[in-house]
Formats: C-alpha cells, sequence, structure tokens
C-alpha cells in the first residue's frame, strides 16, 4: 500500500493510477485525495481505507457500465467520512446538530474543497438509499450464499423456504413499500403482536414464532450491514421471545422400545432400509438426516470398535458445526449398519423417510401417544443416558450439541464412549 503514498509539504496523499480495465469509465488518470496526516503510521491506515472504497468504486462503474449506483455511492460516502474518524450523516441531520459539531465537519474538509467527493462524504451530499422491504429477500440470497456452500439442494430449499415464509409474513404486516431504514421498534411489535394472534389461533406454535422472529432479525440486519443502514437490528428485537410450549415429541420408554419396537414382528410391515433406520437411531440418537447421509466410507464396522462418522462433506452440510462426530456401534446400532454397511440409499431425504416410517407407526398403532414420532427415539437415546448418570458433555457429544461450558481439549475417546453407549445398548438377540 505504501506505493500509492505520496508527500506534499509534509503532508500525505493517497495518488493511484487509474487501472485501464476502467479506464473508458473513469476519465482521470490519477486518483489523488490527501490524507491529512504527517504521520506514516496514519497514513497508510487511511491510505487502505481509500484504497478500499475507490476499487469498489471502480468495480461498481464495470458492473453498472460507468455509472455507479446509489448504493454504491452512499457505501463510498459512509467510507471515506470513515477515513476522518466520522460517522457519514446526511445533509439534514448535520444541519440539525449542534453548531461545534457542524464546524468540526467543515474543518475537515477545509483543505480539500477541490475535493467534491470528501465534501459529499463529510457533509452528507449523498442521500441515503431507499431499501424496501419488497426488494429485501433478492439482496439476502445473494449476499448469503456463502452460508449455503456444501448444501444440497433439498437443504438449501429447507434453510430458504422458513425464511421465505417468515418474511413474506413480515411484509404482509407492514407493506412490501415501508423502508428498512425507517424500520422501529414499533414495526417489530407490530410483528409480533401478528405473530402472537396467529399462535393463539393455532395456526403456529411458539416456536415458529420464535424461528420467524429470528429469521426476519437476520435478514433485516444483514441488509443493514451491506447497505450501510445505522440501524441495530439486534436491538429492536430483543426481548420478544414468545414462551415456548414444552416439547411437543415424547420419548419413548426404553423398556417399550426394547420389547415391542425392536422385538417381534412389530416392523415386519417395513422395508428392510426403514426398519434398519429404527434399529440404528434406537442406539445413536443420530437425526433421520445424518443416517441417510451417511456415505460407505462414513460406516467403519472393522476395528475393535465400529463407529459412524458423521461429518459433512461435499454436497452435504451439517447442521451445526458441532454434529460432527463419531458415534460407537452397539446393540441395534451395530445390527442395523452389519445389514446396511453401504447406508441408507432408498430415500432420498430424511423426509421422505420419517414420514413414511411415522405413517407406519400410526396406522399399525405402534405409538403409544399421538405425541411420539420416529424423532422421539433421539430424545429417548438422550434419557437413557442420563438415567444411568452418563456426565452432560459426554451426551452433548453423543447428541451433537455444543456443550454448555467452555470446550476444551479433542473431546472424549472413542473407548470412553464406547464403554457408556454399551451400557444402554439394546438387545437384539
Amino acid at each position: 500500500m505504501t506505493d500509492y503514498l505520496m508527500q506534499r509539504n509534509g503532508v500525505y496523499y493517497y495518488r493511484r493510477r487509474v487501472p485501464e480495465y476502467v479506464a473508458h469509465f473513469d476519465p482521470r488518470k490519477f486518483v489523488r485525495s490527501s490524507l491529512q496526516t504527517r504521520d506514516r503510521r496514519e497514513a497508510m491506515r487511511k491510505s487502505m481505507i481509500h484504497n478500499d472504497f475507490i476499487e469498489e468504486y471502480w468495480r461498481s462503474l464495470v458492473l453498472q457500465h460507468g455509472e455507479a449506483s446509489p448504493k454504491t455511492d452512499y457505501k463510498l460516502a459512509v467510507k471515506r467520512a470513515r477515513t476522518f474518524n466520522l460517522n457519514y450523516r446526511s445533509a439534514v441531520e448535520i444541519s440539525e446538530a449542534p453548531i461545534d459539531r457542524i464546524v468540526g465537519r467543515i474543518t475537515h474538509v477545509s483543505k480539500e474543497l477541490e475535493s467534491t467527493d470528501t465534501v459529499k462524504a463529510v457533509l452528507g451530499g449523498i442521500d441515503k438509499p431507499n431499501v424496501l422491504l419488497k426488494d429485501c429477500l433478492k439482496q439476502y440470497w445473494e449476499i448469503t450464499k456463502i452460508r449455503l456452500v456444501n448444501k444440497s439442494p433439498i437443504q438449501i430449499r429447507k434453510w430458504r423456504n422458513p425464511r421465505l415464509a417468515g418474511f413474506m409474513f413480515f411484509i404482509d404486516v407492514l407493506g412490501k413499500d415501508k423502508a428498512v431504514q425507517d424500520l422501529q421498534r414499533s414495526d417489530i411489535l407490530k410483528f409480533h403482536t401478528a405473530l402472537r394472534d396467529r399462535i393463539a389461533k393455532r395456526e403456529i406454535l411458539a416456536n415458529t414464532a420464535n424461528k420467524n422472529l429470528g429469521y426476519v432479525k437476520d435478514i433485516l440486519a444483514t441488509i443493514a450491514l451491506d447497505n450501510e443502514i445505522d440501524i441495530n437490528f439486534r436491538r429492536l428485537f430483543e426481548e420478544l421471545k414468545f414462551k415456548m410450549e414444552k416439547n411437543s415429541r415424547q420419548p419413548f420408554e426404553a423398556s417399550y422400545v426394547q420389547n415391542t419396537l425392536l422385538k417381534g414382528d412389530a416392523l415386519a410391515g417395513l422395508n428392510d432400509e426403514a426398519r434398519m433406520l429404527i434399529f440404528a437411531m434406537s442406539d445413536t440418537g443420530a437425526r433421520e438426516s445424518e443416517l441417510i447421509g451417511l456415505r460407505k466410507e462414513d460406516i467403519i464396522l472393522t476395528g475393535e470398535i465400529p463407529f459412524i462418522w458423521i461429518q459433512p462433506y461435499e454436497g452435504h452440510a451439517l447442521k451445526t458445526p458441532h454434529s460432527d462426530r463419531k458415534i460407537p456401534l452397539v446393540g441395534a446400532s451395530l445390527h442395523a449398519f452389519q445389514n446396511q454397511p453401504h447406508g441408507f440409499h432408498r430415500y432420498s431425504n430424511s423426509d421422505t423417510a420419517s414420514t413414511a416410517i411415522n405413517k407406519y407407526l400410526r396406522e399399525n398403532e405402534l405409538r403409544p401417544t399421538p405425541k411420539q414420532t420416529l424423532y422421539s427415539l433421539r430424545h429417548t437415546f438422550k434419557d437413557r443416558l442420563r438415567d444411568i448418570g452418563a456426565p452432560e458433555e459426554v451426551i452433548d457429544e453423543l447428541m451433537g450439541h455444543k456443550s454448555r461450558g467452555p470446550k476444551y481439549g479433542r473431546g472424549h475417546l472413542l473407548e470412553k464412549k464406547h464403554e457408556w453407549l454399551e451400557r444402554i445398548a439394546f438387545d437384539i438377540s
């Protein structure tokens, strides 16, 4: 970055030749701007900021075929103001400020009146771009592409759809032409009230409403950050969570799983893969999607302790970073993978599998209560570990949950996890 520094009468300037690829859009031979400092270290810091926004400006010219968008003009003005340790304020906001602050801003540009860009940045000459709610999702999908790396098409759909539904309801409540920068706490409270009404009408659960609040908050905060909109949406959404209902998925009793589901002919009407999926879930506690996502190389049946390795790979992401784990195979799960050494490939995704299995359990009266589903086996697994006094951090590691306390070291050895699982293993003899 020192290549772009020059000194004149002791004052440092940023100076850079306009590159050829953008020369037909930017007629200047050189970009030059006073850094208003005689200190070389401070000059280097400011030069890096200047270089960042000038390169962004050039990129925008290329993308817009020579015309920078209002959004780009505004973002560059915000960055230029920051080089003077100022927050960007519109001309109206500046005019309403105390006189000493106005004088302070004018002082910053008194030596650089030839630079209209600096004057606009410091004195608020660029209007904030209007970002309407109806345009937010298009921007959000583009900005968050990086979050979807390694996700399969089905995982992408499951990630996008609830956010789409939540934000579209937000638009229904406030109107599509509402500007993001005009949103206030009262608007968020209006959305909160609409969600509460839907809970009261039993249209949605409190858990769903809380997720919608989180989705909308994330979308607005992401848009605000990308568009240099100075609103703290995290704060606007504070203390709005609805009280959660008790978990609607009740666990099976361990004795019921042992004596009814895994013994006899209760599951005889299911295909082999669906039946083995129940066996696998019973003694691993893994999510359906994790089991169906296993590849042949993730199933290790050789060695002293057979295990499965739930890990991400290209085209298959995990729910959380903590979901990456190794689970020893014992009892029912060992039986399952000895019968399915290449994994589960009959079902294209976990939704299809769980729908088929839950339908079978329901139609064959294999649920002691209506609130029990295939996923209840995961809760049963956790309860069984607690019943034998397994440490919470061991349980969290086996379940793929974030540990409650600080995490040190590499986690528990496979042998230690195997010891705990051996104590709860179902008998399938």
